[in-house]
């Protein structure tokens, strides 16, 4: 143990200093240190204690023991006769048996006085270990707090009357450090929400106040603030203080659901509308009917192929896209089979154009557009957009399949003409709706001559090649919007409006002329192939039936039959169409002639 120098004292001056302590009775009843709130002890060399009273035992024990260094050197220089000392003195807790702490340790502060003229050290204790205790569950209570506090929010912060900030936690808030917010206006990081109070400057108290301040990086972030107003010792209020919780990325998490949710909605609605279509091509306009204000567009349009593979418009609604827009967009995207999308900006708008596929199959092409400067397509527009693509897709692989059946089952499989049921119900619609037949109209029967002696001698193949010979100079004499059918066997049929009795005369005999070259098909030269016109001019004034008109028209075929074949028959309305026997269609008495 380290040992300071000290003046010797001799013996007399030792035993005069102990018995002036014993004399004066400073430690017994009614002494100088009787009432002394701490520890008092007279201390000689070697902290050999002199006196103490009984606050003092532990102190005693101490120097009795193997003693603290840093007292034993206070005690040292205080009989050198240097100035007091004050030390802090922690005492360890007892052991007990068992070898653990037995209670709890004993804080002092010790001012150590020079006494008796060197001859001795007084002691002076002032017992600090509830001051020590309560200190140290006041820092530990202080950092729960803040861990607490930490823990509970991104950032505290405290404003004055200004709505200055004066104090912000030490890890800063939204990219700045605390720094950089004290001082600072709480309004300037605050974005404008339509005049709702502020946390910053409250003056009444606040609990999860959603507030949009504007981040270090400039982006907006959304917290979540509670906030208590803070008043004088006056009760005047002065200023805020709260916590703030960053909840930017759970408010764009939530956005991001409510967007899904409302995209769900949208096309479940959209599409429940084109399901609910049955016909194909009606389930292309009702698509284009509920895009334009689901997305919404200025207009929209449907684009599906013709049989020649060219994109025709199937259905429209809104206001459709300048041509300059669209038909760059249409002309790229059949051309490129493998572009599924194309969206053009220009200054009259934004067009977006998505092809419908079906098994990679495309099956049209949707288009939207927004007329003016409205910003590009999100990626929201273009899901909701893709998912309808998908439905037309479909759709239009069903509209194919349906206008197939459709043609298979009022067409003629050999030829492609309309087959007689067809003919008959068109022919029914056609004659009903003119309500106006000035315009003239003739209905034309038309059955092959010596037809049977071509299959006989040369085989059905043969005939079946006359047959779509015939078929196609029937096309080719008359127009697009004409009827043209083949009734059965060999008997074909024309159904003609715009046309006088004599033009269709006239017809009649162009329709002979080209057909010589089915000469070229005769089963031999006694019997060449032709065939024989009847024509039944239509009634202008409507009074006729049309079973009367089919009838006429085939009794003009046959009178041509009875005259030799090879010629045509002009049957005029009657003056009395009420007498006429209005039968259907006969069979041709030389059936196979």
């Amino acid at each position: 143990m380290a040992r300071v120098s000290a003046t010797k004292v001799s013996k007399e001056d030792y035993e005069r200093a102990v018995g002036q302590a014993i004399d004066l009775g400073l430690f017994s009843a009614g002494g100088s240190f009787e009432r002394f709130p701490g520890a008092v002890l007279l201390a000689g060399q070697n902290g050999i204690v002199l006196g103490a009273n009984a606050a003092a035992e532990p102190v005693v024990a101490l120097l009795q023991g193997s003693g603290s260094d840093e007292l034993r050197i206070a005690i040292e220089a205080a009989l050198a006769g240097r100035a007091a000392q004050v030390n802090p003195l922690l005492l360890a807790p007892a052991v007990g048996a068992g070898g653990g702490a037995k209670g709890v340790g004993q804080a002092f502060d010790v001012a150590v006085l020079p006494w008796g003229e060197g001859t001795a050290a007084l002691l002076l204790g002032r017992d600090i270990t509830l001051e020590r205790s309560l200190r140290a569950a006041l820092i530990e209570s202080r950092q729960r707090y803040k861990d607490l506090v930490e823990a509970a929010c991104d950032f505290a912060w405290e404003t004055d009357a200004e709505g200055s900030f004066t104090f912000v936690s030490t890890q800063g808030a939204l990219g700045y450090s605390a720094a950089e917010l004290v001082g600072a206006r709480a309004q300037y990081l605050q974005i404008e929400q339509g005049g709702q109070d502020s946390p910053f400057v409250t003056q009444v108290p606040l609990r999860d106040v959603e507030v949009w301040l504007r981040a270090a990086d400039g982006e907006p972030a959304c917290v979540l603030a509670t906030a208590l107003p803070l008043t004088d010792q006056h009760g005047a209020w002065c200023g805020a203080r709260g916590l703030c919780r960053n909840i930017t990325a759970e408010r764009s998490h939530a956005a991001e659901l409510a967007g899904d949710r409302h995209r769900e909605r949208l096309l479940s609605y959209i599409l429940g509308i084109v399901r609910d279509e049955m016909e194909p091509a009606r389930m292309f306009t009702a698509a284009a009917g509920a895009l334009v204000p689901a997305l919404p567009a200025a207009g929209a349009c449907i684009y599906r192929p013709d049989r020649d593979g060219a994109l025709t418009c199937a259905a429209q609604a809104g206001v459709l896209p300048p041509p300059e827009l669209l038909d760059p967009v249409l002309r790229k995207i059949a051309d490129q089979d493998t572009e599924d999308e194309i969206e053009v900006t220009e200054a009259c708008g934004t067009l977006l154009a998505k092809a419908a596929r079906f098994t990679d199959e495309r099956r049209g092409v949707l288009c939207v557009w927004r007329a003016g400067r409205t910003g590009p397509w999100d990626q929201s527009d273009r899901y909701l957009l893709g998912e309808i693509a998908a439905q037309i897709g479909l759709a239009g692989r069903q509209l194919a399949r349906q206008e197939e059946l459709e043609e298979l089952s009022s067409t003629d499989a050999l030829t492609g003409l309309l087959n007689r049921r067809s003919f008959i119900q068109e022919l029914q619609k056609r004659y009903g709706q003119r309500p106006d037949r000035r315009g003239g109209a003739a209905l034309f029967f038309i059955d092959l001559d010596n037809f049977k002696q071509v299959n006989d001698r040369h085989g059905h193949q043969q005939g079946d090649l006359a047959l779509v010979a015939l078929s196609r100079i029937l096309r080719e004499q008359t127009r697009g919007r004409d009827l043209v059918a083949r009734l059965g066997g060999d008997e074909f049929a024309l159904f003609i409006e715009d046309i006088t009795p004599a033009a269709a005369e006239h017809k009649g005999n162009e329709l002979l002329r080209a057909g010589v070259e089915l000469e070229a098909y005769s089963g031999g030269a006694d019997a060449p192939l032709g065939f024989s016109v009847g024509i039944a001019a239509c009634d202008p004034e409507g009074r006729e039936s049309l079973d009367g008109l089919i009838d006429r028209a085939d009794q003009a075929m046959y009178r041509v039959k009875r005259r030799g074949k090879g010629g045509l028959d002009l049957s005029l309305p009657p003056a009395d169409p009420g007498a006429d026997p209005g039968a259907a269609p006969g069979a041709d008495p030389e059936a196979g002639a």
